[in-house]
C-alpha cells in the first residue's frame, strides 16, 4: 500500500489529504484533514499520517511504503505499537512493514516548546486542562497555555456542523477562563471506516495532533482508565499510547493516575467546568448530554459519589431507575461503573443510588442463567456416564 500526502490552500484554512492508493482488494481511499483558519507549513515530517492508518495496513497486512519523510522515533515506535496489539488480537491483526523515502533523525525543536490538548469537553480532558493550564502539578506540569484541539467528524458528525458551534459555545466559558484557543481539524478519518474505532480511536486522534507539531512539541490527551483498572485491549491506554510519537512530536498519555470520579471531584472545584462537561455521544444533539445512556448516567453517578446532586452540565437529575437498566458494551465500561460503587465505599456513602448500582454490578458479574448454563454439561456427562 502507497501513502501520499497532498497539501493545499481552501478558504478556511489549510487542507492535507493522505492518498492511500495500491490497496489490497478495494478502491483507492483519499482522507482529509482541515486545519481551520490555520496556515500550516508542510509538515517535516509524516509520522501521525502514519499512525493514523497504521490498523488498517495491519488488517490488511499490507506492508506501507510511504512517499515522504518518517522521523526515527516514529518509525522505532511503530514497530513496539505493532508487536503489542499483534499480541494483543493476532486473529486480526498482523506485523507489517513501514517503508519510507526517508529517515529523519532529529526534527528542530527550538521554537516549539508549548503543549497542546485534545479537547472533547468531556472529563477526562477538562480535567486534564484544569492540571496543566493552572500549574497543579507545579514544575511537572507541561507547558499547556496557548490551545487545544478539537476535531469535528469524531464525536461530532461532518454533516452536523450547527453542534459543533454549539458545542464550541458551551465549552467557551471554560476555555476563555483558561486563556486557551480553541483549534479545530476537520476530517472524515472515522467517517470512511476503514479501522475499528475500539481498538483505533486513539491513534486517529494522534494522526490529528501530529497535523499541529508544527507548533506544538507535546500532545496532550486524557487517559480513558485509571493504572489499577485497565482494560486491555483498548484504543488507549498508557502500554501503547505514548508509542504514537516522533521526533516531531510527543504524546502523553495523562491522568491514569485518577479514577474517573476523582477527576470529577476535581471538576467540581470549579463551576464552569462543571457547565462546560459533555460525554454524551449517543444522544441526537452532541452539543448536549442526553442524561439516559450508559456514558450519562455513569457521569451523574461520578458526581453524586463527590457530593453534586445536580451538576449544571445536565438538564435533570438523575432518575434512580436508569441505574439498574445501564448497558455495558464493554468491560472498559463496567471497570468504571465499577470503580464509582468502590469510592462509594471508601466514602461510606449509604444512599439509595448506591444499592441500586451494587444491585446492577451483581447482575453483570452473575448475569441469569449463567449458573444454569454452567451446570448443563456437567448434569449431562453425569448422566452419560451412568447409562442414562
Amino acid at each position: 500500500m502507497d501513502l501520499h500526502v497532498r497539501q493545499e490552500s481552501i478558504p478556511d484554512g489549510t487542507r492535507r489529504t493522505v492518498q492511500l492508493r495500491n490497496i489490497a482488494d478495494r478502491a483507492d481511499v483519499d482522507l482529509f484533514f482541515d486545519l481551520l483558519g490555520t496556515t500550516a507549513p508542510t509538515p517535516a515530517v509524516l509520522d501521525g499520517f502514519v499512525f493514523g492508518v497504521i490498523f488498517f495496513a495491519m488488517r490488511l497486512r499490507q506492508d506501507l511504503r510511504v512517499h515522504g519523510p518518517i522521523s526515527l522515533d516514529a518509525l522505532l515506535n511503530l514497530n513496539e505499537f505493532q508487536e503489542a496489539w499483534v499480541l494483543w488480537k493476532p486473529e486480526i491483526y498482523q506485523k507489517i512493514k513501514i517503508l519510507p523515502d526517508k529517515i529523519i533523525e532529529n526534527v528542530p525543536a527550538e521554537d516549539r516548546r508549548e503543549a497542546i490538548a485534545a479537547f472533547s469537553g468531556g472529563v477526562d480532558s477538562i480535567f486534564t486542562i484544569l492540571r496543566h493550564n493552572t500549574k497543579r502539578l507545579g514544575n511537572a506540569s507541561y507547558p499547556l497555555n496557548k490551545a487545544v484541539l478539537i476535531v469535528h467528524g469524531f464525536d461530532v458528525r461532518l454533516d452536523a456542523p450547527q453542534q459543533l458551534e454549539a458545542l464550541k459555545a458551551r465549552t467557551k466559558p471554560l476555555l476563555d477562563q483558561l486563556n486557551l484557543e480553541l483549534l479545530t481539524v476537520r476530517t472524515n478519518l472515522k467517517e470512511v471506516g476503514l479501522q475499528d474505532w475500539e481498538d483505533s480511536f486513539m491513534s486517529q486522534l494522534a494522526c490529528c495532533l501530529h497535523n499541529y507539531s508544527h507548533d506544538f512539541r507535546f500532545a496532550i490527551v486524557g487517559s480513558s482508565e485509571p493504572y489499577n483498572t485497565l482494560a486491555l485491549p483498548w484504543g488507549s491506554n498508557p502500554a501503547t499510547d505514548y508509542l504514537l510519537s516522533g521526533n516531531g512530536m510527543r504524546l502523553v498519555h495523562d491522568g491514569a493516575g485518577y479514577s474517573r470520579t476523582e477527576k470529577v471531584a476535581q471538576i467540581a472545584t470549579d463551576k464552569t467546568a462543571m457547565e462546560a462537561v459533555k460525554v454524551c455521544w449517543e444522544g441526537q444533539d452532541a452539543s448536549k448530554n442526553c442524561g439516559q445512556c450508559e456514558k450519562c448516567i455513569r457521569t451523574q453517578l461520578n458526581f453524586l459519589a463527590v457530593g453534586v446532586s445536580r451538576p449544571p452540565c445536565f438538564q435533570r437529575p438523575l432518575d434512580p431507575h436508569l441505574i439498574t437498566m445501564m448497558n455495558f458494551r464493554n468491560n472498559a465500561q463496567f471497570n468504571e461503573v465499577a470503580s464509582v460503587y468502590s469510592y462509594a465505599q471508601r466514602k461510606g456513602i449509604k444512599e439509595m443510588w448506591v444499592k441500586l448500582l451494587k444491585c446492577r454490578i451483581n447482575r453483570y458479574r452473575n448475569p441469569p442463567g449463567k449458573f444454569r448454563k454452567l451446570l448443563l454439561p456437567i448434569l449431562k456427562g453425569f448422566f452419560a456416564s451412568k447409562g442414562l
